[in-house]
């Protein structure tokens, strides 16, 4: 078997054709009060220059006064009492899309990636992994915390192939120790890496950059970090 899956894969797992987060980024205040991510020279919620964010852009980069053609596609269902725009699903009643278009003009006003909040951000292209995780983190949330810590020592990019920002906690299923903090490419096939060594993911996972923290994973629940009174 083990043979079999070397013969698929080759001497190292392949990488990932696309890349998150590789170039410079800033958080740019539009005047639609939401923040719109400047990756390298563009915007991604730019949808006409999206497919220009994998390779490094050149021209002037969007500033103050520079306005923004936005398009959000969304789908829509209603059962005649209630309207909602959401994911495809198995709804019953009425369903339909839509497209919504609008401009919005930069303000000028900066601020890191990292410290706006998911729902301060603009929601264009918002999942493909181009924002750094929020590391204000909600009262309670274990997660957050966690994820900080480990990118504050491991660094930004994925801990294991290095190409795209580190979104998703990665944790051993057998010990439930965290190993690090891997892009979304590498979070989802990590463990199908057949490798020894010699492989980017198998040298992450034989030896973690960040493994040293050895924090818990909390395993079927969010854990509770606020500090209790003592009796």
């Amino acid at each position: 078997m083990l043979g079999r899956n070397l013969d698929h894969f080759g001497p190292t797992c392949p990488r990932a054709d696309k890349r998150r987060g590789h170039l410079p980024t800033v958080a740019l205040l539009g005047d639609d009060g939401r923040w719109h991510l400047r990756l390298g020279n563009t915007l991604v919620c730019w949808v006409r220059v999206r497919i220009l964010l994998d390779t490094d852009t050149t021209g002037p980069a969007p500033g103050p006064g520079t306005v923004i053609h936005h398009e959000q596609w969304a789908h829509w269902w209603t059962d005649g009492h209630r309207y909602r725009i959401e994911s495809l699903g198995p709804h019953i009643g009425t369903t339909g899309s839509m497209t919504a278009e609008g401009d919005v003009t930069l303000t000028g006003e900066e601020k890191r990636p990292d410290l706006v909040r998911p729902w301060e951000r603009c929601q264009i292209s918002v999942h493909e992994g181009d924002w750094d995780p929020c590391r204000i983190a909600p009262r309670g949330s274990w997660r957050v915390h966690r994820r900080t810590e480990y990118i504050d020592v491991g660094g930004r990019m994925c801990h294991a192939c290095r190409d795209s920002l580190a979104q998703d906690l990665e944790y051993d299923r057998h010990t439930s120790l965290i190993r690090g903090v891997l892009c979304q490419e590498c979070a989802t096939h990590v463990t199908e890496c057949p490798h020894p060594g010699g492989c980017y993911r198998a040298d992450y996972l034989n030896s973690p950059p960040a493994g040293h923290l050895r924090r818990t994973y909390y395993v079927g629940g969010n854990r509770d970090d606020r500090k209790r009174p003592g009796p």
